[in-house]
């Protein structure tokens, strides 16, 4: 959740400042973060001292103190007279209460005393409610902890510290859950919604862990709202309760004005006891509730007919007519499902899925019910949600089973499935369909492609009529070239055939412009398919910070729509990575929450990447026997590959783990068939990788001969690493027939690419195969960060972690102004020009 590293430096490290401070919403997992601190400080043999305070304590005075020390009021013995007195008279009311000063001097000896026979822990949450003579109290303590092996981690709600704490106390806000945890969340819950109920929950609860816990209750039993929550709402004036009723039901970007107008008044202190309470705020023209739980309570606090005609009220104000008239609707009617079904052609796939699922449950005529239904499967299907499809697509087949066997119904099913990792019954589905062959085809050679099956080639061939491999190449670029086809689709078939003909700058460049447009309107159903190609060539490209990032957006999309083969692509892509800048840990698992349920046999792509992954990783920890049983299994005893365009171009990594383990001659017969299969005319890459591993592998062959043509074309810059790799191979050889000064030629180019990639394992290798060929220790570049100040440094380091200005304002008492100056004024000295080009830098840094 982002405090861990906070959490472990107080509980371990004596030079850190000794007190916490966490910041949140209601529900945002500040408790449980102090429960998970207290278990781990109890396993390191620390004693902890927890209290809590509550809002009907926060005029007792020493309340909350009382709680904290009441299990050591036993140690109070060891102390002098005057503190012991001091401190007993906080336990018996009946003495009178003690003067702050002399409590404060008291406390803190008896922590001192406590702290010399271990660790201590001090945990007090929602200090916001805590009585005023405590925190005087314990912000005396908190200030002066410094050095001492007691730490005090403090919890409180809202935005900004209470009153009274030190103004240099750490401070940390718990940001919310990311939509891959928020996902992970909602699945253990029991009988957690599915579909489009599970998308409009994860939106609502907007990344609170509470939210997520009790929207999955209420979606279970109807009319449930935790009572504190409900509490809340009913404790405010008649007015302001229906006033947030309307906000409650309002679209997620309506309006204040428009608010208003359907509440029939411009008072705004109509909103003033909420705001108040922490309810909701009113400002930027938006009322934005607090939470997912007081919006809930606010909605359903209210009875139905009140429900309704706040619905008819906005509905008569706004621009989104259509949503309201469809809320306040209780049967069929034709001209609000016209309404919603109007609306839903500009709208992003989400709002056009969910308008056209409402529209044909509010239309009288079958026919017309079963169009809406067939569009509302196309819009889920773009927007790349498998159960929301299966579950339109269960409803399309009740409504008219003939419907549910059309064209659009069967492709959109049919991707569905292959996306969870079903590709037989996502390829036997498309089979069994006559409608549109063009698009059918173009579906089942991209299903085809997944599963790696010589059925499914065979089949996808036949269809053609054409070699398989020149099918798939027909008709990405006839999709490409289609005049009716949206500018994506085009986008997305040329990069697909740019990726398979190795053109892995025009391929990136594609599949990026080709996002952009997809993300615009949701359409992340495209983009899933994508993914994985486009991660890969980004990795080939040494554009690795890209490659991360976009592999992290992948795993919160794939978390959150249940893209369970997707999800694996793109974990063994993860892992690649890791294994290429040299950050493997050993007993790295591929797995993930539903690795059981895909079967790699017929997700061959997926089993590809990840024996690849499993093999850099065991390349990258020495491990060479075991890298060259991961990579070997790429192809199979006789050499024809597992996927027909990943195992190929692992030849090179195969081969070097071969060269490492004496087992050449077997890895040459697997370069053969490599060899045969890409015929006379096989890509740039591949010729290059093809010379590196038979430089290595081939008996027959004159290995320089190969290895000056692995590195000297120029089209190797476009795969930096693919080429350093065959500069490192090139100088070991040349070292080895006493050769040094060529040697060092090529492992300097080696070190420089190691170091821009931030390849450390690689640029170790290259250092010390420099020391060996003479040189007495290799040149460190020095890395551009050294020119900045450290104030700067470490702006940089907190934006490469994905910071906003404000965050990092926040974290070092900046405003966010100052650090997008700082930032405007470092990326030319670092020679980059946005954030995510700073990861790498930091990477090379380490």
């Amino acid at each position: 959740m982002g405090w861990e590293a906070d959490v472990d430096r107080l509980l371990t490290r004596a030079d850190e400042p000794r007190s916490l401070l966490v910041l949140g919403e209601p529900g945002s997992g500040k408790s449980r973060m102090l429960r998970i601190a207290a278990r781990r400080a109890t396993a390191q043999g620390a004693r902890v001292l927890a209290a809590r305070a509550c809002p009907s304590e926060a005029r007792e005075p020493y309340a909350c103190l009382h709680q904290l020390l009441l299990p050591v009021r036993d140690e109070c013995a060891a102390l002098a007279e005057d503190e012991r007195r001091v401190l007993e008279a906080l336990f018996t009311a009946y003495d009178g209460l003690p003067r702050e000063r002399d409590l404060a001097t008291a406390v803190l000896a008896l922590l001192t005393h406590l702290a010399r026979s271990g660790a201590v822990l001090l945990t007090i949450d929602d200090l916001q409610d805590c009585d005023r003579d405590s925190a005087a109290v314990l912000a005396f303590v908190a200030r002066r902890l410094t050095g001492q092996t007691v730490a005090a981690l403090f919890t409180a709600s809202g935005d900004t510290p209470p009153p009274g704490l030190p103004t240099d106390i750490a401070v940390r806000s718990l940001r919310p859950l990311t939509p891959r945890a928020a996902a992970r969340l909602l699945d253990a819950q029991p009988g957690a919604p599915t579909g489009r109920a599970r998308l409009e929950l994860l939106r609502q609860a907007a990344g609170n862990p509470l939210a997520v816990i009790e929207l999955s209750r209420a979606s279970d039993r109807p009319g449930r709202i935790p009572r504190a929550a409900a509490e809340s709402v009913d404790a405010l004036p008649e007015d302001t309760r229906r006033a947030l009723l309307y906000a409650a039901l309002a679209e997620p970007q309506e309006e204040l004005a428009t608010l208003m107008a359907a509440l029939g008044t411009d008072d705004l202190r109509v909103w003033a006891p909420a705001e108040a309470a922490g309810l909701v705020t009113v400002a930027d023209g938006r009322v934005v509730f607090g939470n997912a739980l007081t919006r809930l309570a606010a909605l359903q606090r209210q009875p139905a007919t009140l429900r309704q005609q706040a619905c008819r009220d906005l509905a008569a104000r706004s621009v989104h007519r259509a949503a309201y008239l469809a809320a306040a609707a209780m049967g069929p009617d034709e001209s609000v499902a016209t309404a919603l079904e109007e609306a839903a052609e500009g709208a992003d796939r989400f709002t056009a899925a969910r308008a056209l699922e409402r529209a044909a449950q509010l239309s009288p005529r079958p026919s017309d019910r079963v169009r809406r239904l067939t569009a509302a499967l196309t819009a889920a299907s773009d927007l790349g949600d498998p159960e929301w499809v299966r579950e339109l697509y269960a409803a399309l087949a009740q409504a008219c089973p003939g419907a549910a066997r059309s064209g659009a119904a069967v492709r959109a099913l049919s991707g569905a499935l292959s996306l969870q990792s079903h590709q037989r019954e996502a390829f036997d589905l498309l089979m069994g369909q006559t409608d549109d062959p063009s698009t059918l085809l173009a579906l089942a050679t991209a299903i085809a492609r997944q599963s790696g099956l010589p059925e499914h080639r065979r089949e996808v061939g036949r269809l053609a009529g054409v070699d398989v491999d020149d099918a798939m190449a027909s008709l990405t670029a006839r999709a490409a070239a289609a005049p009716e086809s949206s500018r994506p689709v085009q986008l997305l078939a040329a990069a697909s055939l740019a990726h398979r003909t190795d053109a892995s700058d025009r391929c990136a460049e594609q599949y990026r412009q080709a996002g952009e447009l997809l993300r615009a309107h949701g359409a992340l159903g495209p983009l899933a398919w994508a993914l994985p190609d486009q991660v890969e060539a980004l990795l080939g490209l040494g554009r690795w910070a890209e490659a991360e990032s976009l592999i992290e957006e992948g795993l919160d999309h794939a978390a959150v729509h249940r893209w369970t083969r997707v999800e694996l692509d793109l974990r063994a892509l993860r892992t690649t990575l890791r294994a290429l800048r040299g950050e493997s840990v050993p007993g790295t698992a591929l797995t993930g929450p539903d690795r059981r349920s895909v079967s790699l046999h017929e997700n061959r792509a997926t089993h590809a990447r990840m024996l690849r992954a499993r093999g850099l990783t065991a390349l990258a920890l020495g491990d060479a026997d075991g890298a060259f049983r991961q990579l070997r299994t790429l192809f199979a005893g006789d050499g024809e590959p597992l996927d027909p365009f990943l195992s190929p171009r692992c030849v090179a990594e195969l081969a070097v783990a071969a060269h490492r383990t004496g087992r050449q001659r077997e890895a040459a017969h697997v370069l053969a068939r490599v060899r045969h299969r890409q015929g006379e005319r096989p890509t740039t890459r591949m010729t290059l990788l093809m010379h590196h591993a038979a430089a290595l592998v081939d008996e027959d062959a004159d290995p320089e001969h190969h290895f000056q043509l692995a590195v000297v074309n120029s089209e190797a810059a476009h795969w930096p690493l693919e080429r350093a790799l065959a500069r490192l191979d090139l100088a070991r050889w040349l070292r080895r027939r006493r050769r040094p000064l060529e040697a060092r030629a090529q492992l300097t180019v080696v070190l420089e690419t190691a170091v821009r990639l931030g390849a450390r394992q690689l640029a170790e290798s290259a250092r010390g195969e420099l020391r060996a060929s003479g040189v007495a220790e290799a040149p460190a570049a020095e890395h551009p960060l050294a020119e900045l100040t450290a104030q700067q440094r470490q702006i940089v380091e907190l934006a490469a972690k994905g910071l906003s200005n404000r965050e990092i304002g926040e974290q070092l008492f900046l405003s966010p102004r100052t650090v997008g100056s700082h930032l405007y004024n470092v990326y030319p000295k670092l020679g980059v020009s946005s954030r995510h080009q700073l990861r790498d830098l930091l990477v090379c840094e380490k």
